[in-house]
């Protein structure tokens, strides 16, 4: 007859389990950041609506081209109650969340925003474009995006900026 499991064992167990998944997903999300597409398709408008109301972004997506998995989601719109754009960054999971994510166009100056909020289906990070960011980027080739992973080792997503300007003059 088994005995049962005592609360320190159990305990143990649990953590170990924990921390495999987090070791793991942290794997995954370096192997998908060296495996990004090199070659995104340009940036396009999404739209949806209640019926009397249309609400459009500028999106961008970064794919693993090896599992097809999404590594980045970008939108950028312009809220209907203000005239600053925003813009929120979606991520997966495994990310070391008490790091702040750095955003740098081509060559200028970094920002630095920490993670909002992580889901099941990732980690978020929302910042408004203040006007000269805003302009870097309308003229820009490639926005750098640097975080870490979970284990504290720098990832970097680049993401192109080709049709930025467009899809946003269009999702206004």
């Amino acid at each position: 007859m088994l005995q049962p499991e005592r609360n320190g064992e159990r305990r143990r167990r649990r953590l170990a389990r924990m921390a495999a998944a987090a070791f793991a997903a942290s794997l995954g999300v370096m192997a998908a950041a060296r495996a990004q597409d090199t070659a995104p398709a340009a940036w396009r408008v999404e739209c949806a609506g209640d019926g009397k109301v249309l609400e459009c972004r500028a999106l961008q997506q970064i794919i693993n081209r090896d599992d097809k998995q999404l590594l980045a989601q970008l939108t950028v719109r312009v809220p209907s109650d203000s005239k600053t754009p925003v813009m929120m960054l979606q991520l997966p999971l495994g990310l070391n969340v008490a790091e702040p994510v750095q955003f740098k166009v081509d060559n200028g100056p970094v920002e630095k925003q920490q993670v909002q909020t992580c889901t099941t289906t990732g980690c978020f990070v929302g910042m408004q474009l203040n006007d000269k960011f805003l302009a870097s980027m309308r003229g820009g080739t490639l926005l750098k995006i640097a975080l870490q992973d979970s284990n504290k080792r720098p990832i970097a997503v680049d993401v192109p900026l080709l049709g930025f300007s467009l899809a946003l003059d269009k999702a206004k």
